[in-house]
This record gives C-alpha cells, sequence and structure tokens, in this order.
C-alpha cells in the first residue's frame, strides 16, 4: 500500500495538472463551442455540425467534471455537471426557453473560468457557485422531459430511484472509504468530507423534491456545530441515519415528518438542554461531604488490567463490526438485484394463461360441477406454476425483510460500539485518576531526613519543591522514593560544600537541592539538582578506566561527556576513596538506573563544576492507553509512541549522503529499523529500501529511521511484559490488536546506545525507490484524453515499480498496441475520447490474436448500469469510477495480473 504522504503528493499533483492543464484547455473549447452554437441557432441549422458539436460541448464538460473530481474540486465538479446536462437536453431538443438557456451556459462557462483562477489564487469563495447550482437545477427542471420519465409516480420514477439509489449511495461510499482507510481517516479530512456529503445531499434533496432529505441535513448540520462527540462517530452516525431513512423512503414512498433514532433524539436533547444546563450549573450548589471509601491500590490496578482487556475485546468487536458491515453492504446489492427479478415474476404471474393439462388437483367431482357453471373470465383458475411462482415471490420478499432486519442489527451494533467505547475511555480516564497523587507526597517525604542531615554533618541545606501539585500515579511514587534517596544522599555528601567553603567561594547560603516535577506529554520529567561543585568529568574517566569501563589506550577527548558521565551508573562505581555512612560503597547509583530502568524511564546527568548537578528522570505515565503509530517492517509491526515522532518524511525527496540528510537546515542522519535491532541473523537488502522515514525524538536528539511502511495510528491498550526473560530497555511492553496480533512498542529514548555504532548500510540509489515493488517490471498502458488522469495513475504505477506507457486517445493508443514491440502486461482505458471510444477499444483488442488474453479496467466517471454492462459484455474485465482511489486500482491491478 502507499503511504498518507505519497497519496497527498499524487492527489496534490493531480490538482496542479487539472488546474494548469485540463481546465484551460476544456474551457476554451466551451467557450468558442458555445459561440459557434449561437451563430449555427441564428443561421439555418446544420443537423450534423449540430450533433458533433453538441458531443464536443458534453465531452469537454464532461471532462472538467472528472478532471475536478479527480482534484477534489467538489463545486468546479457539480457545475461542469449541469453544463453537461444542459448540453445533453440541447441535444436532444428538450429545451424550449433558447435565450436563457445560452444566458446561463454563459453564466456557467464564466463561473467556471473564475473557479479555476481563484483556486490557482488559493481563494476560496462557493456562496455565489452554491447559488449558480441552484438556479441551474430549477432551470433543468423546466426542461420537457424525457420519454421514459414522462410515466409519473413514485413506483416507475426511475429517475428519483437512480439518483437516491446509485448517486447518494457513490458519495456515502467516498466518505466511508476516507474513514475506513487509516492513512486518510485524519480529523480534519473527515470533517471535509463530511461538510462535501452534506452539501451534495442538501442539492440532491433540493432538486428531487425530497423534503425529508433537506430536514434531515439541516438536523445534521445543526448538531455537528453543538457535535462533543469524535467526527468519526458522529460522521458514521449521520451516514446511518441518511441511509435508514432514504430506504423507508424508497419502499414506502414515505415523506412524512423524520423520526429520528434514540441515539440521534439524544443528541436533540442534549442540544435543547444545554440553555437550561448552562443556567442550572449556575445556581448555588448545594455543600455536599464526600464519602470516601479505602480501597487497596493493588485492586485498583487490577480493575485497570481489566479495563486494558475490555479495551482489547472492543478493538475485537470492531474488527467484526466492520466486517458485518462489509457483509450487510454485500447482502445489500444482493438483494437490489432481487427486486426487478420480483417485478418479472409477478408480471409473468398475470400473464399466463390457464393450462389445463397443468391444473391444481381438486379434492372431489362437486368443486369441478360448481366451477363449470362460471365463464374462465368470471373465475380465475390457478396452476402448479402459478403456486410456485407465488412461493418464489414470497420467498424473495422474506428476504427482502431480512435485509432489513440485518441492517436494522448493524445500526444498532454500531451505536453500541461508539457508547462502549465511550464508557470505556471515561471509566479509564477515572481509574487513572484514582491512583493519582501529588508530587509533594513523594518530595516532602524528603525535608525531615534532610534536616536531620543538616544538624548531623554540620552543613546548611534547603529543600526546594517545585511542582508541588503535579499529580503523578501512585504506582510511580512508590518505586521513585529509592533513586530519590540516593540521589538526594549523594548531591549533599558529593556535591553540596561546607559552610566555610561556600563563603570563601561567595556562594550563598543556604545551599539548595531542587526537586522539579512537570508534565510533558505522555511523559514525567523529574529534576534533582543542587548548586554545588559538580561533577569533575576528567576524575570520572580517569575512575572509569581502571575499572575497564574504558580501553586503556583510549583518550579522554575520544570521548562525549555523556558518555563519560553514563559511567556513574556502573556497578562499584565511586570517585570517593573513603567509604563514609551517606556513600563512597559504589553501590547508589547502579540501582537508581535499575529503578529508573523498570520504569521504562531514562536518567541524564549535566553538570557543570563549581556550579552543580542536575539529574533529569523522563517517565512514561502508567497509562493503559496511548496513542501509537503502527510500521512494518518486513512482515512484522511495530508500535512507536506518537509522542516520540515529530514529523514523517518521504525519503525520495531528500538527497542522502553517507546516511545523512539536510532538513530544516539541520544534518539528520538517517537508520534502518532492521539494522540498528540486534538480530542474528543477517537482513536482506531489500530491507534496507524503505521510503519512509520517521523522525524521532531520542533524548532530545533528532534521528530518522527508515521503516518500509505506515500502517495505522490510534490509542491503544499497552501491556508490560513478565520477568520471565530479561528484556531489553527499548522495548516498553506491546499492544494486542483486533485480530490478536501482538505488537512490540519501541521506547525510542533507549535507542542511543543502538545507534552509537550503525549506519544504514545501503543508500537510496532512485528516489523513486518505494516500499511497494512490482514484480518483474510489469508494463501497463494508460488509454485516457485527461492529461491529470494519465499523470496520476502514471506517478501511482510508476512508484510501484510498474513500465506505464501513455495515450492520448483510443487510436493512439491501438497503433501503439501494433507497432510496439512492448509486451504490455494490463490496460487502463477511459470510455469516451475522440479517435476511438473505450467501447471501440474493447472490441478491437478482443479479435486481436496478439492481445485478445489482455487484461482491461475501465476507467470512467459513468457510474450506472447501462455503461457498465455494456462494458462487461464486450470483454472488460475491471471497471472503475473516477476519481479513482491509488490503493483500490493497485489492489484491482495486482488481482487481475495474479489471475491473469
Amino acid at each position: 500500500m502507499l503511504d498518507s504522504i505519497s497519496l497527498a503528493a499524487i492527489a496534490q499533483e493531480a490538482r496542479n495538472c487539472f488546474l494548469e492543464e485540463d481546465a484551460p484547455e476544456y474551457l476554451n473549447i466551451l467557450k468558442v463551442g458555445i459561440i459557434e452554437l449561437k451563430e449555427l441557432f441564428n443561421h439555418q441549422k446544420n443537423p450534423q455540425k449540430l450533433a458533433n458539436l453538441y458531443k464536443e460541448l458534453a465531452r469537454a464538460a464532461h471532462s472538467i467534471k472528472g478532471g475536478a473530481g479527480m482534484a477534489e474540486m467538489l463545486i468546479v465538479s457539480q457545475l461542469a455537471h449541469k453544463i453537461e446536462d444542459i448540453f445533453y437536453a440541447l441535444q436532444q431538443e428538450r429545451v424550449t426557453d433558447l435565450k436563457t438557456t445560452f444566458e446561463l451556459l454563459n453564466l456557467g462557462i464564466n463561473q467556471l473560468e473564475d473557479l479555476v483562477d481563484s483556486e490557482k489564487k488559493g481563494i476560496i469563495n462557493d456562496t455565489n457557485n452554491i447559488e449558480l447550482l441552484e438556479i441551474l437545477n430549477q432551470f433543468l427542471t423546466t426542461f420537457n422531459p424525457q420519454e421514459e420519465l414522462i410515466d409519473i409516480g413514485f413506483a416507475d420514477n426511475n429517475f428519483i430511484k437512480i439518483a437516491l439509489t446509485e448517486d447518494l449511495s457513490a458519495c456515502i461510499e467516498r466518505v466511508t472509504e476516507i474513514i475506513n482507510n487509516p492513512t486518510l481517516a485524519t480529523e480534519e479530512n473527515i470533517t471535509n468530507n463530511l461538510n462535501i456529503l452534506i452539501e451534495e445531499c442538501q442539492l440532491l434533496g433540493q432538486a428531487l423534491n425530497c423534503q425529508w432529505l433537506v430536514n434531515l441535513i439541516e438536523e445534521i448540520k445543526n448538531l455537528k456545530l453543538k457535535n462533543h462527540d469524535s467526527i468519526k462517530n458522529f460522521t458514521l452516525l449521520s451516514i446511518s441515519e441518511i441511509e435508514y431513512h432514504r430506504q423507508q423512503y424508497l419502499e414506502k414512498n414515505d415523506d412524512k415528518q423524520i423520526k429520528f433514532s434514540d441515539r440521534f433524539k439524544n443528541l436533540l436533547l442534549i442540544e435543547k438542554k444545554e440553555e437550561k444546563t448552562t443556567f442550572e450549573e449556575n445556581l448555588p450548589q448545594k455543600i455536599t461531604h464526600n464519602r470516601n471509601l479505602r480501597v487497596p491500590i493493588q485492586k485498583i490496578n487490577k480493575m485497570g488490567d481489566i479495563v486494558g482487556q475490555l479495551l482489547i475485546f472492543y478493538e475485537r468487536l470492531s474488527l467484526y463490526e466492520n466486517q458485518l458491515k462489509r457483509g450487510s453492504n454485500k447482502l445489500n446489492k444482493k438483494t437490489k438485484l432481487l427486486s426487478p427479478l420480483k417485478e418479472e415474476i409477478e408480471s409473468i404471474y398475470d400473464q399466463l394463461t390457464i393450462v389445463e393439462n397443468n391444473k391444481l388437483p381438486v379434492k372431489n367431482n362437486d368443486s369441478i360441477e360448481n366451477l363449470s357453471d362460471f365463464d374462465t373470465l368470471e373465475f380465475d383458475e390457478y396452476t402448479q406454476v402459478h403456486s410456485a411462482l407465488q412461493s418464489l415471490t414470497e420467498l424473495i420478499t422474506q428476504v427482502q425483510e431480512v435485509r432489513e432486519d440485518f441492517d436494522l442489527i448493524n445500526r444498532e451494533f454500531q451505536e453500541t460500539l461508539i457508547e462502549i467505547r465511550k464508557s470505556l475511555d471515561i471509566l479509564d480516564q477515572e481509574l487513572r485518576q484514582v491512583r493519582l497523587v501529588p508530587f509533594i507526597n513523594l518530595a516532602g517525604s524528603f525535608i525531615k531526613p534532610l534536616e536531620n542531615l543538616n544538624n548531623t554533618y554540620q552543613k546548611s541545606v534547603e529543600l526546594v519543591i517545585e511542582g508541588k501539585q503535579i499529580f503523578i500515579d501512585q504506582n510511580i511514587i512508590e518505586s521513585l522514593r529509592t533513586p530519590f534517596n540516593h540521589i538526594i544522599r549523594n548531591a549533599f555528601d558529593h556535591g553540596i560544600e561546607t559552610p566555610e567553603i561556600r563563603q570563601k567561594l561567595g556562594k550563598i547560603l543556604p545551599a539548595k537541592i531542587t526537586l522539579t516535577a512537570k508534565i510533558q506529554g505522555n511523559n514525567i520529567i523529574l529534576k534533582i539538582a543542587d548548586d554545588g561543585r559538580g561533577i569533575d568529568i576528567k576524575k570520572v574517566y580517569k575512575k572509569a578506566r581502571e575499572l575497564s569501563l574504558f580501553p586503556t589506550n583510549s583518550k579522554f577527548n575520544e570521548f562525549t561527556n555523556e558518555q563519560i558521565l553514563g559511567t556513574i551508573f556502573s556497578p562499584g562505581f565511586s570517585t570517593v576513596s573513603q567509604v563514609t555512612n551517606l556513600s563512597g560503597r559504589g553501590m547508589g547509583m547502579d540501582i537508581v538506573k535499575d529503578e529508573i530502568e523498570k520504569l521504562r524511564g531514562t536518567i541524564q546527568v549535566n553538570t557543570e563544576i563549581g556550579k552543580g548537578t542536575e539529574f533529569q528522570l523522563k517517565i512514561p505515565m502508567a497509562l493503559n492507553i496511548i496513542s501509537l503509530l503502527l510500521v512494518k517492517m518486513s512482515t512484522q509491526l511495530i508500535a512507536i509512541p506518537s509522542e516520540n515522532i515529530l514529523r514523517i518524511i518521504r525519503l525520495s525527496e531528500y538527497k542522502i549522503n553517507q546516511n545523512q540528510l539536510i532538513w530544516e537546515n539541520q544534518k539528520i542522519s538517517i537508520y534502518n529499523l532492521y539494522q540498528i535491532l540486534p538480530y542474528n541473523e543477517s537482513i536482506s537488502t531489500q530491507f534496507s529500501n524503505a521510503n519512509v522515514g520517521l523522525l524521532l525524538n531520542v533524548n532530545e536528539e533528532k534521528v530518522i529511521i527508515a521503516v518500509d511502511a505506515i500502517i495505522d495510528e490510534k490509542p491503544l491498550v499497552t501491556k508490560s511484559f513478565d520477568d520471565t526473560v530479561i528484556i531489553p530497555p527499548y522495548l516498553g511492553g506491546c499492544t494486542i490488536l483486533g485480530t490478536g496480533t501482538i505488537v512490540p512498542i519501541l521506547v525510542p529514548d533507549y535507542l542511543k546506545p543502538l545507534l552509537t555504532n550503525h549506519q544504514l548500510k545501503t543508500q537510496k540509489q532512485d528516489n523513486n525507490d518505494n516500499f511497494l515493488i512490482a514484480k518483474d517490471k510489469l508494463s501497463i498502458i494508460i488509454i485516457d484524453d485527461s492529461v491529470t488522469v494519465r499523470r496520476s495513475l502514471n506517478r501511482v504505477l510508476s512508484q510501484v515499480g510498474y513500465n506505464v506507457t501513455q495515450c492520448r486517445d483510443g487510436k493512439e493508443a491501438w497503433n501503439t498496441l501494433q507497432n510496439n514491440s512492448i509486451d504490455f502486461d494490463l490496460a487502463i482505458c477511459d470510455l469516451e475520447m475522440p479517435g476511438f471510444d473505450g467501447y471501440k477499444m474493447l472490441q478491437l483488442i478482443r479479435v486481436s490474436e496478439k492481445w485478445r488474453n489482455l487484461p482491461i479496467i475501465i476507467l470512467t466517471s459513468r457510474d450506472n448500469n447501462l455503461h457498465r454492462k455494456k462494458a462487461f459484455d464486450l470483454g472488460a474485465n475491471a471497471y472503475v469510477t473516477k476519481p479513482f482511489n491509488p490503493i483500490s486500482i493497485l489492489e484491482k491491478i495486482n488481482e487481475l495480473l495474479t489471475i491473469n
């Protein structure tokens, strides 16, 4: 699959290509063509010339509609669609007011040109355009109806049925695909597409005079402004509500007042009660006394684990819900096919004549004699065929009723899952709040011991506490008591000078040991600082060499201060020659590091001679749920906390020299994740061709980690490993997906030691390399008159390794197939093109000795059964509508090539 950055780049290129190349060309055709059209109407009409001109103008408007859809310019696409409809109405001689028609066409074309110019300049103003769309909609209703739409009545109005089923379904499916695609389902993207869906539904409701749809969309718009739920949940609920009322309207011709679902009713009630609630909140509150209950912390921890387990089950239920939804969609499509079959059966039933040899058997002779008194027109008799057809009709009706029940269950299941997730999130948050205690509970416990040390050792040291009311998990507080005790005692003994020395140095009394707490993202930052003498780094280096922590032939300037200071956490390390009651045994700092690592935290030392030393502890919060980015390396999924990821970079856009690139004027090293992790077996070089770079914060240092692909980003439950085996510090536990897959969590802060001696072995040879590589460089021919579509397809296919040949129309493509030595593996072809159209291409290819087995994908904006059926009848292998989804079309290509 393509990553989100690639998809965004492709969408932007499609937009630029449409604005700069396609739109100007087709707008020029429209402007010149409308002048020529007026002249033909003012003078003697030439039927043949008129027919060709209509076709050219309609195709230009159609191309603008498709190109604008690819460029995600909804208003331009809709406006071009209306202009296309007017040209077809002129061609079919359904227009009565030619003067108004030409005025509106000129206005529409000028508005299209203004919109394109505004989009180029980044200016967006859709108000006037929506008004023009409404005017064109109203004007289209004044045209004489087409023959097939003369029959009025809901049951026979195919236009409304098609609009509400096919057009509205296409709008809904576009939004649903974005929600279900992890790389596209950002809050901003979902919000934008919900706004587009609302506009489309509003226009459709007004055009079709469906008041129920207009009213429903108004309620959704009002609720959206005051929605306190997640935009994803609200969008899914809105789609569910639209589908439900559409089904009721189509089946029962019921345009009465809308009856909302319980979930929607609750949202409406919340909106109406907001004013009342605000007033009530301002009233004086009754004084209540909190009643407390002592609960062991172990029980709270156990409840937290259970909530985590429930959240894992929720993920699994979400997976089942997606499968249920896919099944429901398939069932809906199948039952739709039964409706025309049912009508056909009922028609046959009514037309059947009585067949004497096939009559139902009668019970006695009296009934025969009684029936003989009637003429065949006065009394109907039924055969076994009638009975079979009646049973089949009833069975189809029962299947359709089951499908309705299935839809209802699916909708209720979805709404219930939303409520379950909200309740679990609240429960998890409340349990975490119960476990939190203020930092003063830890820091304050050292005030009295420090006073005792002052009295015992005749020093003057004051304990300063900052961030007293920062709340920290009680488990963390208890685990930090020992590390804090060791560091404070070391600071008092080794760091703080005696009062006499401080006076000579001009330092103030009392000396200070400062304890600080603050929250930074999902981490607690704790600092223990003193204003004493500082640590002599050269003395530490000398002792480290004596303990063989550095090679005996090494030099001081070969190591950083950070590397040298890191040795003080080694077992048995101490620079003090004399052991005291306070320190000197070399047992304190290694214990500190062990305790911090048990909490999956890190510790850093900063010191300055004569000014003091600071120990900084970074401890991840004890959260059941954290936001994780799921990445893929070959077949292995790995999770990385989102907080550590500063940026996602597309490596192909940067020049990489000596495993480094320049990002925002900073030189940053790149590492391959597989190569820095300590695998026993060598890793194949194909894994180093990753196209995605994660800019990570590794202990306040920027580093880029190359991975194969980004799979998803979402809040997930974290689980700790047990102590059965020794776990390296860079593994911070694991998370469990709904599929049951266990994914390890990587802690970037602990990657520093692994990064020191590892570099990305293979530099990128080609900036267009991607994590998805097509096998054996297969060749694909693209046949489309739209530059936007050709370039978008070319970029998508080239990035994944296909050889691509582009053709502007069917005639050029046929010449290419006849005269080119390339052995093409697949063709992607538009339907409406100059020269040979898509149908003609299908006919030519299927009768060709060389190309008859070539897989062909039809790519068109014609999304109806008539065009689709004809394409498949002529030999198309797949039918995809514009604007296309890059992931979907790659999957379809892969499927056809695999079969072939």
